[in-house]
C-alpha cells in the first residue's frame, strides 16, 4: 500500500495539473491564443532556463555515460521496431510514418523533465535527477526530431532534402538544445578556472535569482498547456492503429527499455527515474503539427497525442509503482 501511495503521489499532480488545463480551456480562461503564446513562452524561456539552471547546479564529472549510451541505443531501437510495426498495420503511406514518429517520439521537454525530478523528496536526489536529465536532453532532442523528420518524408514516398535540411538548422536553434550548450560550456570553463565569472551564483546572483524563477515557472505551465491543447472533440477514425501505438509508447517500449536496465543491473534510482522520464512520457503535442506540415495525417497524429497522453496516467502509475516494489526508485 505504501508504494502504490507513492506511485499516486508522483502521479497525480501530473495529471490534476493537465485536467485543469483542460478545464480552464473549456471554460474560456485559456484562449487558443494564450496556449499558442504560453507554449513559446515555455520553449523559448522556461524550459531553456531549466536545462541551463540544471547544468549549472551539477559538475561536469556527474554524466552519466552509461545511460546516454542506452538511451541512444533505445531511442534508435524503438524507431526500427516501429518501421516494421507501421508497415504491418497499415498500408497508407500518410500513416506510416506518423504511427512510427507517434511510438517514438516522446513529450520529453513537456512532461518527462519535470517528471524526472518528481520521482524524489531527497534535495540531493532531485538535484542529480535534474543534472541527468538535462545532459541527457542534448542527444534526446535531436534524436526524437530527426527520426521524426526521417519518418515523415522517407516513409511517405515524398523525401524532401530541404526539409531535412530545414530540420537540422532548427535543431542546432533549438533554445533548449542551445541552453545545454551554454550550461555544459559553464561547467568546463568553470571546471578549468577556479573563480571565474562563470560562478554566477556568487558573483552575479541576480542573474542567477532570475533563472530560477523562470525555470521554477515551467513544470506547472507545460502541464497546463499539455492539458489545455488535448482536443476530444473528434471522433476515433482508426482505432486498431491507435490501439497498436498506445500500447507501444505507453507500455511496450518503456518496459522493454527498463527490463534491459535491470537486467545490466548497473543503475541507481536517479538512472530509473530518468529512464521512465525518456521512454514512458506520451507522444510530443508537437508530433501531430510536425505530420501535418510533412502531409502526414493529421488526425492520426493528433488521436496519438491525445490518446497516449491520456493512457500515459496510468501506464506511468503502473510503471513507478513496479520499479518501486522491485527497489529500483
Amino acid at each position: 500500500m505504501e508504494d502504490f501511495l507513492f506511485s499516486l503521489n508522483i502521479i497525480l499532480p501530473l495529471a490534476a495539473l493537465m485536467a485543469l488545463g483542460y478545464f480552464f480551456h473549456q471554460i474560456g480562461l485559456f484562449s487558443d491564443a494564450f496556449i499558442r503564446q504560453g507554449k513559446k513562452l515555455c520553449f523559448y524561456a522556461l524550459l531553456s532556463s531549466t536545462l541551463f539552471k540544471n547544468l549549472y547546479d551539477s559538475t561536469i564529472t556527474q554524466a552519466p555515460y552509461s545511460l546516454i549510451i542506452l538511451v541512444v541505443f533505445s531511442i534508435i531501437g524503438e524507431f526500427i521496431i516501429s518501421i516494421f510495426i507501421a508497415r504491418a498495420i497499415s498500408e497508407r503511406k500518410d500513416q506510416i510514418g506518423v504511427i512510427i514518429q507517434g511510438a517514438v517520439r516522446s513529450n520529453f521537454a513537456y512532461i518527462g523533465i519535470p517528471l524526472a525530478s518528481m520521482m524524489f523528496a531527497d534535495s540531493e536526489l532531485v538535484s542529480k535527477a535534474s543534472s541527468q536529465i538535462s545532459i541527457i536532453s542534448i542527444f534526446v532532442i535531436p534524436l526524437f526530431n530527426i527520426f521524426s523528420v526521417v519518418a515523415l518524408t522517407c516513409f511517405n514516398g515524398k523525401e524532401d532534402k530541404g526539409v531535412a535540411r530545414k530540420t537540422l538548422v532548427n535543431i542546432a536553434k533549438n533554445p533548449c538544445i542551445i541552453s545545454i550548450v551554454l550550461g555544459l560550456i559553464v561547467l568546463l570553463v568553470r571546471g578549468l578556472i577556479p573563480g571565474s565569472v562563470f560562478f554566477i551564483k556568487n558573483n552575479l546572483n541576480f542573474i542567477y535569482k532570475v533563472i530560477g524563477y523562470l525555470a521554477s515557472m515551467s513544470t506547472p505551465l507545460a502541464l497546463l498547456l499539455v492539458g489545455a491543447s488535448l482536443d476530444f472533440s473528434h471522433s476515433i477514425s482508426n482505432l486498431k492503429k491507435l490501439a497498436w501505438v498506445v500500447g507501444l509508447k505507453d507500455l511496450l517500449f518503456p518496459f522493454a527499455v527498463l527490463a534491459i536496465a535491470y537486467m545490466l543491473n548497473i543503475f541507481g534510482k536517479v538512472e530509473y527515474a530518468v529512464l521512465v522520464s525518456t521512454f514512458a512520457s506520451p507522444t510530443a503535442v508537437a508530433s501531430a503539427i510536425m505530420a501535418s506540415e510533412l502531409d502526414g495525417d493529421y488526425d492520426l497524429a493528433n488521436e496519438i497525442v491525445i490518446y497516449t497522453t491520456v493512457f500515459s496516467i496510468f501506464s506511468l502509475l503502473i510503471i513507478i509503482y513496479a520499479l518501486k516494489t522491485m527497489g529500483c526508485l
